[in-house]
């Protein structure tokens, strides 16, 4: 790629000149030339100079989103090329959401592996809110979950695979566990944990579960791992919203899962894979499989 480009997203990304010459491994003046060279071809200055480092202009921000686009379809155009000359990817990077991490990823990767020896396989679990971003930057190479359809673009393809609802963990001697659904009205005065980013859920548990003046989120404690919020649920005057399709993990700890009485957003759930990768074998292998899988959910 231009590498008058590749030297502003580095500043871009970083903040710092000094922190972009170490990624780039090239000198300071070299990265300031080639950044002088780029804002006189586009004719306007593209970062300020403040005590915190470098800082983009109005004009750098409009850059910045284009000069990204750049980079990813780069990125893409390079591995459709790959495709054609290689067997496969050397590294299988898969992000995952709690259902699919939970439920699917162990057993998906001992098939990977046993169809595909050499085959490195990497999961993460924290993608955070903004997953469409990795997955177009090439960060991680699948994502099995949900993703906005607002963070999607066409280079993006998505088959969906499941349906995801959350309901509410409580403790199995809760006196709102023992109905079929749980009242949210009912649990004011509990602590509530979040373990995903799930606006839209937190939206519905605040609208009914805090009092109608609340401005701050009813979320006492959040953190990424599942087995903290259950323990956490254990300890007794905590809840938690988790997809119900996690029942039988939530039970076999002794818990409880309900559905909400007013009911959760029910989205769709599935893979995600930048299209300039169908090519590779790895990918073709984690499509096929959850075509053919008796999934446990």
């Amino acid at each position: 790629m231009d590498k008058n480009l590749t030297a502003f997203l580095a500043v871009a990304r970083h903040h710092s000149l000094t922190a972009a010459c170490d990624e780039l491994a090239l000198t300071q003046p070299s990265v300031t030339k080639r950044i002088a060279n780029l804002e006189h071809e586009v004719g306007a200055t593209l970062f300020e100079r403040d005590r915190r480092g470098m800082r983009l202009t109005a004009a750098g921000r409009v850059f910045l989103k284009r000069a990204e686009r750049i980079q990813h379809e780069y990125r893409q155009c390079l591995e459709e090329v790959s495709t054609i000359t290689t067997a496969g990817l050397p590294v299988l990077r898969v992000g995952a959401g709690p259902v699919f991490h939970l439920n699917s990823v162990a057993r998906l990767f001992a098939a990977l592996i046993k169809q595909f020896p050499a085959l490195k396989l990497e999961v993460k679990t924290d993608t955070g809110h903004d997953i469409a971003q990795p997955l177009s930057a090439g960060e991680i190479d699948i994502y099995l979950g949900i993703i906005p359809k607002e963070q999607l673009d066409d280079a993006i393809l998505v088959r969906y695979i499941t349906s995801v609802e959350h309901g509410i963990v409580v403790r199995a001697d809760d006196p709102n566990a023992q109905g079929t659904h749980i009242d949210p009205s009912n649990l004011r005065g509990y602590r509530w944990v979040s373990f995903v980013v799930d606006p839209e859920t937190e939206s519905r548990i605040q609208e009914h579960c805090a009092p109608e003046d609340a401005v701050e989120s009813i979320i006492d404690i959040r953190t990424t791992s599942f087995a903290t919020g259950l323990q956490l649920v254990k300890e007794g005057g905590f809840v938690m919203s988790a997809p119900l399709q996690l029942a039988h993990r939530i039970e076999s700890e002794g818990l409880m899962i309900r559905p909400s009485l007013h009911g959760m957003p029910r989205r769709e759930a599935g893979i995600y894979v930048r299209k300039s990768s169908l090519g590779y074998n790895a990918i073709q292998a984690v499509l096929n499989y959850f075509e053919t899988e008796d999934l446990p959910f």
